[in-house]
């Protein structure tokens, strides 16, 4: 995984609403999931969003 400052630059409010645009375009190649491609694209987006859901 890629490098991510420890405070993204994203709100938590854009965070959600670019993961929903981005898992209605998403189409699943060799069996990866939504999530991990995510994660993997956007790793400053994801951050916010794991931070989030972790507290």
């Amino acid at each position: 995984m890629k490098q991510v400052p420890e405070k993204p630059n994203i709100s938590l409010q854009e965070a959600k609403a670019h993961y929903q645009l981005s898992s209605e375009n998403h189409k699943i190649e060799g069996g990866e999931s939504h999530l991990a491609y995510y994660r993997d694209k956007h790793p400053q987006n994801y951050r916010t969003l794991l931070n989030y859901y972790s507290n």
